[in-house]
Formats: C-alpha cells, sequence, structure tokens
C-alpha cells in the first residue's frame, strides 16, 4: 500500500524530511578524525638551521634549543723539516739531537735541542687584501689585573707535538689567495696570568717549563741548539719575545666552501733560521740578531682543503 492510497501526498508537506543514505556523512567523519589522529602523531624534528654550520639540516622543521650548531674551524697540521742548501729539492724530517751541516758552513754540523713558538691571529685574505679572521674569542687577564679579549687563535708549535691545532671558528667563504697569522704573542698576551687560561688552552703551562717564566711572562718563540759538535759545547738558549706577521701565498685562488672545515697543512723549514749564521765566528748575540731577521722565512703552505 503507497501513500496514495492513505490519500497523502508527500508533495503536500516540502519541509518534510527525507531520509538519505548515511554514506558520505559516514566517509567525511572517517577522513576527518584520520586527519586529527595524523596531525596528533606529527613530531616536528629539531636540528640546526643555520645554512653556515658543518651539521645543517635541512630535513628540520624547527630550530634546536640546545646551541646544537657547530661552526667550521680551521686546523693546522705541521711538516717540521729540514732542507739542506746543498738538496734545495729534498726535505727532512727534522730531528732533536741529530747533527745537521749548517747553511753557512756545509763542512760545520750543529743539532737542534728544541724549539717551541706560537701562531696566533690566523686570517685569510681575499684577492681585494680583506682580511677574515676567526669569529670566536677569549678573555684572559694580565698579572696586573688587567682583563683583555683576544681572538681564540692559538697554536703552540713543537716538532714533538704530533695533533693537528685548531686555531678557531671561520664562517667566511668565497675565494682566498692568501693566509696572515702571527709568530708569536703580543705584549697583552704575554704578560697573561696563567690562572686565568681554560685547562688544554695552548698557553696553559701545566708539565710545560719552556713557555713561561717568573719575571719574563710567557716566551713567544723559544730555540734551543748546540753550535757545534766538539765535545763540551754549551747549548745557546734564544728567546724572541717580538711577534712577526708572516704572509704567505696560497699559490693561486682557493675556494673556502661554506659549512665545511678548513684544513691547512704547513712545513716548517727550519734550517731557513740559520741562513749567513756563522757559527764558529759569530757572537751568541750575532746569531741570535741573524736568527731573528729569518725567522718569518721558514713557513710555506703545502696542502690546504675543505672537509
Amino acid at each position: 500500500m503507497n501513500d496514495e492510497h492513505l490519500g497523502i501526498k508527500i508533495s503536500q508537506f516540502p519541509n518534510f524530511p527525507i531520509s538519505k543514505p548515511p554514506i558520505l556523512s559516514f566517509s567525511y567523519s572517517l577522513i576527518l578524525s584520520l586527519s586529527f589522529l595524523l596531525a596528533g602523531c606529527f613530531q616536528p624534528k629539531e636540528g640546526c638551521l643555520d645554512v653556515r654550520a658543518t651539521n645543517y639540516d635541512v630535513s628540520a622543521d624547527d630550530p634546536c634549543v640546545d646551541n646544537c650548531c657547530v661552526y667550521p674551524a680551521i686546523s693546522i697540521t705541521f711538516q717540521h723539516r729540514v732542507v739542506l742548501p746543498t738538496e734545495p729539492d729534498t726535505a727532512y724530517t727534522m730531528r732533536y739531537d741529530s747533527i745537521y751541516p749548517s747553511p753557512f758552513d756545509p763542512t760545520h754540523y750543529f743539532s737542534f735541542e728544541r724549539s717551541r713558538y706560537f701562531l696566533t691571529n690566523f686570517r685569510l685574505v681575499r684577492e681585494n687584501g680583506e682580511e677574515v679572521s676567526v669569529s670566536d674569542s677569549l678573555e684572559l687577564e694580565t698579572l696586573s689585573g688587567v682583563s683583555f679579549v683576544t681572538k681564540r687563535s692559538f697554536a703552540k708549535v713543537d716538532r714533538d707535538i704530533f695533533q693537528a691545532s685548531s686555531m678557531g671558528v671561520i664562517l667566511a667563504s668565497g675565494f682566498f689567495t692568501k693566509i696572515k697569522f702571527t709568530l708569536g704573542l703580543n705584549d697583552l698576551q704575554q704578560q697573561t696570568d696563567p690562572q686565568s687560561v681554560p685547562t688544554g688552552h695552548p698557553l696553559s703551562i701545566t708539565s710545560d717549563t719552556l713557555i713561561y717564566e717568573e719575571g719574563t711572562g710567557y716566551i713567544s718563540n723559544r730555540l734551543i741548539f748546540t753550535p757545534d759538535t766538539l765535545a763540551g759545547t754549551d747549548s745557546l738558549d734564544f728567546k724572541f719575545l717580538t711577534p712577526k706577521e708572516v704572509e704567505l701565498d696560497l699559490g693561486g685562488s682557493v675556494e673556502v666552501n661554506r659549512g665545511f672545515n678548513l684544513k691547512l697543512t704547513l712545513l716548517v723549514n727550519y734550517m731557513a733560521w740559520f741562513e749567513g749564521v756563522d757559527m764558529v765566528n759569530d757572537s751568541p748575540a750575532t746569531m741570535q740578531t741573524k736568527i731573528d731577521s729569518n725567522l718569518t722565512k721558514a713557513f710555506s703552505v703545502t696542502e690546504i682543503k675543505s672537509e
């Protein structure tokens, strides 16, 4: 029996609700529920979002809140060598207590006992002469109580120190043609109170009796050698306290990439220090003056790369 048999027509009740299949309503509810569920499961990834950092994370959503970014640093590895005037194409490993011919007189022999010195204030130089130094700094204090801030760019060099020296964080990128650094310490650095130096820093005097003396302060560059092989010859202990600027060509334009550590290898030819030094006839004072004028001649760049 239909509605017409009852004498009723649907059209007579235009507002009468008509039931429809619940399929579409159910599907929409399901999708909405799944969306809320997925949104609740999503966890934003934290990471380093500084493109200058070595651990820059392109997949991170939010910057890390615990200073997780690690920035590129310059490290230097040293090759301690002796290049004899008679063999200019050969570089021998410099060894303490071995005998070497004098550059002034190859028939005269001498030996190294100790050489220890500081390199500071490392910079990269662009072709236009612009210098870029490390970005991090260190606060120290002199023996008289004066606080000062210096670049965290120190290396203590000795042929018996084998690990690479970190010269600090550098954020520069682009092309560079030279490097510059200071051989030695400036006046404030020489008068640093050892108690203000962090543990493990190159200026730490713990277990190191060569780099510091009471009344003198830090010794920028110390060279101890025996000028003759004759028995009973006393060694000479030279202390060079005046800092010197060193500028080295990179052999062309070298690209430094953003976010990469810079690794540099320097060759030190210790024989260059003794050019023109007559170890038989020169007085110790004359020898020290001549060596002092030769100090910056010993360095050259053998490799520079980004990693």
